[in-house]
């Protein structure tokens, strides 16, 4: 009986042994078959961002097709509008509206140490102790009531702008334009 309870244990340590090989290898089956999951993962992201890639490049070709439309037309408004008389600085249509007007004249000092030259210098800036700060806002004040400008200030003569202002009134939904948006180009001389 001791023979048949020894081969017995032998079997069935036997069989535990082939079980436990077993479940090693169905653990190692599953760790492979997770990192199979995670490779096809990293290969999905790689593809997605190969594919945004030639989506990117398709729209910025496709728009700079479009923005070069825009712009010739643009240009073609701007002529339209400059063959106005001058006093016209609007032309109102259903679809926007073209805008001409002159920007301000713009002023520089040039010279710090002629400008220093100047009588009355407290008429042109803020006098701190041994600080001079020059006002552009003051003496631009000053050479409209004066017509003089000062020793070593530049006056910068404003330059006449061209612009276009759309009224989008095409009802749209889903993330585009809806009534009442509005574009507006400004193009300078």
């Amino acid at each position: 009986m001791e023979d048949s309870r020894n081969f017995l244990d032998e079997l069935l340590q036997e069989v535990e042994a082939k079980e436990a090989t077993l479940h090693l290898a169905h653990v190692d089956l599953v760790l492979g078959e997770i990192s199979n999951l995670e490779e096809q993962i990293a290969d999905n992201f790689e593809e997605t961002e190969k594919e945004k890639a030639i989506l990117d490049d398709w729209t910025l070709r496709k728009n700079s097709k479009l923005q070069e439309r825009i712009d010739w037309m643009t240009r073609k408004l701007e002529t339209f509008m400059y063959e106005q008389s001058e006093d016209v600085k609007t032309i109102e249509v259903c679809n926007g509206k073209l805008l001409r007007r002159k920007q301000p004249n713009r002023l520089e000092i040039v010279d710090m140490d002629e400008f220093m030259t100047n009588k009355n210098l407290n008429q042109f800036g803020t006098l701190q102790p041994e600080i001079l700060k020059p006002n552009l806002n003051m003496i631009k004040a000053y050479i409209n009531t004066s017509k003089r400008v000062p020793l070593g200030v530049k006056v910068i003569e404003g330059i006449e702008k061209f612009s276009i202002k759309l009224n989008n009134n095409k009802e749209k939904d889903n993330g585009k334009r809806k009534n009442g948006a509005s574009n507006q180009y400004a193009y300078q001389n």
